[in-house]
């Protein structure tokens, strides 16, 4: 009894670490700032502290190794959006990642983001071209990728606190992008829908391979076997046929 209590005990405690809000802060204005927190602890993730460096001890001089014929590099693997983000920053970074936040949606774990809350989701970008027609032809495209794109995490997922704004500088070029994203989620949700997600592609797997079975071959059907007196009239027909040709041949 003391073993099941103790297995109950570690269930609840799981449950409850699992339960506790998951919170993610995002800050961009020239640079990118990354925070996150899990309950009453909060850290930072970007931009990573410099580590001091050490002092470099002075090495031996090694002898010239032989060149070996160069083999073929497996491809990098790609970048989650914020890492993507955080190495291509600036105002096409930003529309980057409003891009890769929609195909995320969009995709196979897009039932996440249903469980998703921002406290805050605020954007301001400020588009300046050369000319008037320039400007006004960026001023398009920016808007054309940008609201649909918020239209879309609003529709999704649950937000408190919008803010989104394009506007334009026709008096000198200029094009600058800075956002406030608060949001969080508490981990059980994301653990349920990876089961869920999980479960439908096995059940799909299964399917597909019970669809594909191979079918067996019909058997032959047996001929019914011939009775004895249909033996006995096959040749009585045969010399019945024969007479009645020699007997036109005789008219």
């Amino acid at each position: 009894m003391t073993g099941l209590y103790i297995i109950l005990g570690i269930i609840v405690f799981f449950v409850f670490l699992f339960s506790v809000r998951f919170t993610v802060y995002m800050d961009y204005d020239k640079d990118f700032k990354l925070d996150v927190a899990w309950g009453f602890i909060k850290f930072r993730i970007l931009p990573k502290k410099e580590k001091p460096e050490k002092p470099k001890k002075p090495k031996k001089e090694k002898k010239p190794k032989e060149k070996k014929p160069k083999e073929d590099v497996p491809a990098e693997k790609q970048d989650n959006i914020i890492k993507a983000f955080y190495k291509n920053q600036g105002f096409s970074g930003v529309v980057q990642l409003l891009r890769d936040t929609v195909n995320a949606i969009n995709g196979m774990f897009g039932g996440i983001f249903r469980h998703f809350i921002f406290r805050e989701l605020k954007l301001n970008i400020i588009v300046g071209e050369a000319d008037a027609h320039e400007t006004a032809v960026v001023y398009g495209k920016t808007c054309s990728a940008v609201f649909p794109a918020m239209g879309l995490i609003t529709s999704t997922c649950k937000v408190k606190e919008y803010d989104c704004e394009v506007r334009t500088n026709f008096c000198e070029k200029e094009r600058t992008a800075r956002f406030r994203v608060v949001f969080s989620i508490r981990p059980i949700f994301a653990t349920n829908a990876a089961i869920v997600l999980a479960f439908k592609l096995l059940f799909k797997v299964v399917f597909k391979l019970l669809k594909n079975k191979p079918q067996p071959a019909p058997a032959a059907k047996p001929q019914p076997a011939q009775t004895n007196s249909e033996k006995t009239n096959k040749p009585n027909n045969e010399n019945n046929i024969k007479e009645d040709i020699n007997n036109e041949r005789s008219i």
